[in-house]
């Protein structure tokens, strides 16, 4: 069984739509005509040297990003270290469509194609191809069990998979399991159906390993399976007629210390760029029968002033010190409570205050947080979702996760499953350059799991089992 779809054109339709029925098609093949068969300008790499080498890309964390202030991207990041060392300068060109990528090539607009190519994939009959930089095995990414699973795809069995994946021959057949295992190619860019995936779009998608481990923290609502069998080099792709780039970038490409750099760098890729996970156990948590932390009656005092369980504010102080009164972020973030200066400034917390005055300072901040969602969403238990988030990422942040997950069609009232997903998304420039983004780029998914971690310790503390 072999099945394509080509989805619609909007973002949200293209990520939100399921159509009823799946129909026979080829977009895994290529619409070649001569234009995209041969170079149409004579631009190696001297004509590069005296002007400018033109990168086309995919807009994905593993080829190129826009972030706020910096151009990210594994494939990127290495062609700015050859265009350094041959010092020239170097410019992205981001494409949507594999035709124009084609032609666009052959026109001489871009000089590279970075698109986490194979070197016998859907660009090798019309292009020359570097030696490897990398090589990937295939992996599979589904939505979490707690996600939303309403508009899945018939079939769960099916395999979606992006028409530029690496795994696609020229021919536009899967490299592995012909005829073996149903799959239906879609004509959109990965990073795109990985969101799909997230918002529970469809079923199984096929992913690299190199995606996998990149994004298995940065997006918690997807579930990666392990790298499966046999590895695909990945390359860059030339013109035909520019034999002296072709031949510099696999000369840079064979460089011992460019490798040693090259590995480091994918290694920081692979760790998902030093993203944090959630906190899996809280066994290391120290108490004795009756005792939380030093601090249980100044937790006892101002919980009084919320109305709430006193054992929130000790899961509170817990995650974000672990009751290290000295304790001190990357952020700036300090104290038991490890509120911002401004924010504690804010709440009349001196900066000469004790821990007495934090653990006040705090409270007093859980609270105003709180005021902000009374309103509109009347549940305790739910607003105290919010809540937490806001305490995390700031009301800003959460507020836009609210904006988003309405735009998304989303609940943008309810945390779970609705606003968390939209909070995630906020760490990836395709959500956080819009602009109902009013705050910006957001590490979602340290929120994500911080609202997850506070209240399972709170259950804990409170002798129930955390979920």
């Amino acid at each position: 069984m072999r099945t394509a779809e080509l989805i619609g054109t909007g973002l949200f339709a293209a990520l939100l739509a399921v159509p009823a029925a799946w129909k026979p098609a080829n977009t895994g093949q290529l619409h070649r005509d001569e234009s995209t068969k041969r170079p149409h300008v004579a631009r190696d790499l001297g004509e590069i040297n005296r002007d400018t080498l033109r990168v086309l890309v995919i807009r994905d964390p593993l080829t190129w990003e826009v972030r706020t202030g910096a151009m990210t991207g594994l494939e990127w990041e290495l062609l700015v270290r050859f265009a350094k060392r041959r010092h020239v300068p170097i410019k992205a060109v981001p494409v949507a469509s594999r035709d124009s990528m084609l032609l666009m090539l052959q026109n001489g607009q871009g000089d590279v194609i970075a698109a986490q190519l194979s070197a016998n994939g859907w660009a090798s009959p019309n292009c020359h191809t570097t030696q490897p930089y990398r090589r990937v095995a295939h992996a599979y990414a589904r939505p979490r069990p707690d996600a939303k699973q309403e508009g899945r795809s018939a079939g769960v069995d099916t395999i979606t998979v992006s028409a530029w994946s690496s795994f696609l021959d020229s021919a536009g057949r899967l490299a592995f399991g012909e005829g073996k295992v149903p799959y239906r190619i879609v004509d959109r860019l990965p990073a795109e159906l990985l969101i799909a995936t997230a918002l529970g779009g469809h079923g199984p998608l096929l992913v690299s390993d190199a995606t996998a481990a990149m994004e298995a923290k940065r997006l918690p609502l997807v579930q990666f399976g392990p790298r499966e069998g046999r590895s695909t080099a990945l390359v860059f792709a030339v013109r035909t007629n520019a034999p002296h780039l072709q031949h510099a970038l696999d000369t840079w490409l064979a460089s011992g210390k460019e490798k040693a750099a090259r590995d480091a760098l994918i290694a920081a890729y692979d760790n998902g760029l030093d993203t944090r996970g959630p906190q899996r156990s809280f066994r290391a948590f120290t108490m004795g029968t009756d005792t939380i932390s030093p601090y249980d009656s100044l937790f006892q005092v101002h919980a009084d002033s919320l109305a709430w369980d006193w054992k929130l504010l000790a899961a509170v102080a817990y995650k974000e010190s672990r009751f290290d009164t000295a304790a001190v972020s990357k952020a700036g973030a300090g104290g038991l409570m490890q509120m911002m200066p401004t924010t504690a400034a804010l709440m009349g917390v001196a900066s000469s205050g004790g821990v007495d005055a934090h653990i006040q300072g705090a409270s007093r901040y859980l609270a105003r947080l709180d005021r902000i969602w009374q309103a509109d969403i009347p549940s305790s238990s739910q607003r105290l979702k919010f809540v937490l988030a806001a305490y995390n990422a700031g009301p800003g942040h959460v507020k836009d996760a609210q904006r988003l997950a309405k735009e998304l069609g989303l609940n943008p009232l309810r945390w779970d499953d609705n606003v968390e997903r939209a909070m995630v998304l906020l760490n990836r420039p395709a959500y956080f350059n819009q602009p109902g983004a009013r705050s910006g780029y957001c590490r979602g998914q340290d929120t994500y799991w911080y609202v997850r971690d506070v209240l399972n310790l709170f259950a804990w503390l409170r002798g129930k089992q955390p979920s």
